[in-house]
Formats: structure tokens, sequence, C-alpha cells
């Protein structure tokens, strides 16, 4: 289990990611409101790095003294969040690459990464075919811009 230091240092790492692309999209913002309630943060903490998401603030050093295969994780689950809204943005990745190497995260190892977040994506659309609903469902938009 993260310290509570690492789990507050992992939803700042989350939101360097989101906010790396110019905007919140709703489905990022749920993500990460998800991710911070699996990182059992108190109401205030969640309070508070809502906060720091919505007024954009910069999160350069988010990783800084994470344990590193906390920073893995956080790593797996920023990746998550960039694809939650259908694409990776380009600035997105550029900080998905640094966490990559801060964590000894190989290129071969991130590229694994993506393949894994794709077989995931595309195991979530047969299971719609099954159910008989629209594979695409295309309802991004943005919560919070620059």
């Amino acid at each position: 289990m993260f310290d509570k230091e690492d789990r507050k240092a992992y939803c700042r790492v989350l939101a360097a990611v989101a906010l790396s692309g110019g905007g919140v999209s709703m489905e990022e913002f749920a993500n990460y409101e998800s991710r911070m309630g699996m990182a059992l943060l108190t109401p205030q903490d969640r309070a508070m790095l809502r906060q720091e998401l919505k007024r954009g603030r910069s999160f350069p050093n988010a990783a800084d003294g994470m344990h590193p295969a906390h920073l893995r994780i956080a790593l797996r689950d920023a990746l998550l969040m960039a694809a939650a809204d259908g694409h990776y943005d380009s600035r997105e990745m550029d900080v998905v690459k640094q966490l990559a190497e801060r964590a000894a995260f190989s290129p071969e190892d991130l590229e694994e990464l993506y393949d894994w977040i794709d077989e995931g994506w595309n195991w979530m659309k047969k299971g719609r075919r099954v159910l008989s609903l629209p594979e695409e469902v295309h309802h991004w938009s943005t919560v919070y811009e620059d």
C-alpha cells in the first residue's frame, strides 16, 4: 500500500498528464476522480487535489521521491487516463516519456504498455459488440480549458 504522500504524488502525476494536453476531458476527469477514490485519500485531500487540477497547477516534480514501484503504477494509470478520451495527445506523451525515464522504463517496456492498453480497448469493444451496442462511443468534451 502506498503511504499518504505517495498516494497524493500518484494523483499529481495523473494530473500532470491530464493537464499537459491543454484541457481535461470529461473522460479524463472521471478517470482522475476514480483514481483518487482508489488511492483512499481523505475527502479534504481529494478536494485539494481537485482544486489544483481545476486551477491548472503544474506538477513538473510530482514524481520526486516516489517509490519506484509506485511510480510505475502511476505511469500505467497515467497512460490509461491519457487514452480515456480516445486519443493520445503528443504533449501527454511527452510527459509519459519523462515519467517512463524516471521509472527506469525502457522504450520497449513503454511500447508493451501501449499494446496492453490497446488490447484492453479491443476487449471492451468486443464486449459492446456482444451486447449489440455501438463499438465506438464518442462523447468527449473538455472540462477544463487552458
